[in-house]
């Protein structure tokens, strides 16, 4: 594959993790798959990585990523995806391996006449139409106040005195309400999904009951931006068909400035379509094309059509659609809504503890100076000794807000772990070796209670070592008498998860400071400390899915419990989704 280091229009994947076998950039064509097989444009030999992990397809003036169903999964900045339309600067993440999509062409959003193309055909065609030409026979158009209406989904079943309906009738409206019930578990149980994944489940619910032959929701990302993003496409075909999904600008202005869903009995009657050739060349006989709306924002487009002779759809598909649209919009609102309150909060709680530290980083700083003063001064009378006494004070402040740095840096990012299959009892040993020399300086003796035949687990090992080393050098700090132990024990638990626990016997954590210790910044240890330690430890226990707790007792002793599950996900076998 051809590379390119300085030409800025050319979409390109950047690595950020080191990988053997990684090129420096990789430039990205219509079509670019990522895995471990040789076969593929971007090859990883890595066992995190399936091996047909990812395909990225040029749509128009799109990327869109695909996960081919890889068992370590895709994830753009953070959020585990099946398929997501692409950004500049998009942190992608194929198993635990990092790449950074860059594409600084100007973003195109949808114009008449554009196409997001996929694997060589048109998924989306724009079509420029004359919208104040409408032939108001051809076509029903529900208003906001009957789209209001319809949030109470019972008013989609209003019973009309006088009616009879017909045995047809009564049973198409029962599939709907059982269909508008899967659509509520489908919501409820899919709260951890992303939104791609759940437009697609919603779409396939709706092509079940309706039938179209074609149908796209497309969304915007805020009320900021006007670019619609591709977020799910459905095809009543196997293999996908030829014809795109057509739909009308004017139609499409209509319905998100107006806030309306439309539904168009008859496209070649209406004179609305008399400019678009490829409606007419694709027979398009009805169209529906429904708002997502939450108060006043419309967040996107849920839009189905049908080709087919002596086929249309009805009123009644109208307002099944706008009532499906309406509960997706809500869920995802509310999602988005979520992540954001989780966000503001994350950042909330960064800013208030950066705000504790700031008298410790100044200290430091003021260190710094009168070291840096007293260097040179040392250096005017060529007082060498003065001059490498004041340089340490220098030298340790900036080590030390290096490492505050690095530590908030790491504690702050949202990094996977990095999983793989090691043999815990031999991470243990190696560790304790590596303290062995400082603790036998103190006159404390380790002491090591490890479970026989314990199998190689899915951890990760560099943050496992960096925890239990942190655990361990804490309890040295803590011991001050003549008689101090650390004991390292690992046990295997019933339901197959591991609890390794560090214990000391050394001055224990008080009780009003027992309940801070893993929240970040919080430190007994002066300036001396960085308050980050604990806190970076429990995270990589709970980033691995296990958990961590601290027993304690003044005088007596603290004990630290890590619980890790059995993680199965890394290095099972991996399979190829079917393109």
């Amino acid at each position: 594959m051809a590379l390119t280091k300085d030409d800025k229009l050319t979409a390109r994947l950047v690595p950020r993790s080191r990988a053997d076998g990684l090129l420096e950039l990789y430039e990205l064509t219509d079509s670019v798959t990522v895995g471990r097989h040789p076969s593929n444009s971007i090859v990883v030999g890595l066992d995190s990585i399936s091996r047909f992990h990812a395909r990225i397809d040029k749509r128009g003036s799109f990327y869109i990523l695909q996960d081919l169903n890889s068992s370590n999964g895709t994830q753009v900045n953070g959020e585990r995806v099946t398929q997501m339309t692409l950004h500049h600067r998009d942190q992608i993440t194929f198993g635990n391996v990092e790449f950074e999509f860059r594409n600084e062409s100007p973003s195109q959003s949808p114009t008449a006449g554009d196409s997001i193309t996929g694997g060589g055909m048109s998924i989306v065609e724009f079509t420029d139409d004359d919208e104040d030409s409408g032939s108001a026979s051809s076509k029903a158009v529900l208003e906001q106040e009957e789209i209001s209406k319809l949030n109470d989904k019972s008013s989609f079943f209003d019973y009309v005195p006088g009616k009879k309906d017909s045995d047809q009738e009564l049973a198409r409206l029962y599939k709907r309400l059982g269909t508008l019930y899967k659509l509520s578990e489908l919501l409820r149980e899919s709260d951890e999904e992303n939104e791609q994944t759940i437009c697609e489940r919603v779409l396939d619910l709706v092509f079940r009951i309706i039938g179209p032959d074609r149908g796209v929701i497309m969304t915007r990302f805020s009320q900021e931006t006007t670019e619609l993003d591709l977020a799910a496409v459905r095809y009543a075909d196997t293999p996908i068909t030829s014809q795109p999904v057509t739909i009308s600008r004017a139609i499409m202005q209509e319905v998100m400035t107006r806030k309306v869903a439309v539904l168009t009995q008859d496209a070649q009657a209406d004179d609305r379509f008399v400019q678009s050739e490829s409606i007419i060349m694709n027979r398009i006989r009805s169209a529906i094309c429904v708002p997502m709306v939450q108060g006043d924002h419309v967040m996107g487009i849920f839009h189905i059509e049908m080709s087919a002779e002596g086929k249309s759809f009805g009123r009644e598909d109208l307002e099944f659609v706008t009532v499906v649209a309406n509960e997706l919009s809500a869920f995802i609102e509310n999602q988005r809504m979520r992540r954001e309150a989780a966000h503001r909060a994350r950042l909330a709680a960064v800013g208030e503890t950066v705000a504790g530290i700031s008298h410790n980083v100044k200290n430091i700083l003021l260190l710094m100076k009168g070291g840096r003063d007293l260097l040179d001064r040392a250096i005017d009378r060529e007082d060498v000794e003065s001059a490498t006494e004041s340089w340490g004070v220098v030298s340790r402040g900036i080590d030390k807000i290096a490492r505050l740095v690095q530590d908030m840096l790491e504690y702050s990012t949202n990094k996977q772990p990095h999983l793989e299959q090691i043999d815990v009892t031999d991470l243990i040993c190696r560790t304790a070796e590596e303290v062995e020399d400082e603790l036998i300086n103190k006159g404390v003796t380790l002491e090591l209670d490890l479970e026989e035949d314990l199998a190689p687990r899915h951890v990760d090992e560099t943050g496992l070592q960096r925890t239990l080393m942190n655990l361990i050098v804490n309890a040295l700090e803590a011991i001050s008498h003549g008689d101090g132990s650390v004991t390292l024990s690992t046990e295997l638990l019933e339901d197959d998860t591991l609890m390794i626990r560090v214990q000391d016997n050394g001055s224990g954590i008080e009780p009003d400071k027992l309940e801070k210790v893993f929240l970040p910044f919080f430190t007994t240890k002066g300036s001396s400390g960085t308050g980050l330690g604990l806190p970076m430890c429990k995270k990589v226990i709970e980033d691995m899915g296990g958990s961590m707790k601290v027993d304690s007792e003044v005088n007596a002793g603290t004990t630290f419990t890590m619980i890790i599950p059995h993680i199965k996900e890394a290095g099972q076998p991996d399979t190829m989704s079917e393109d």
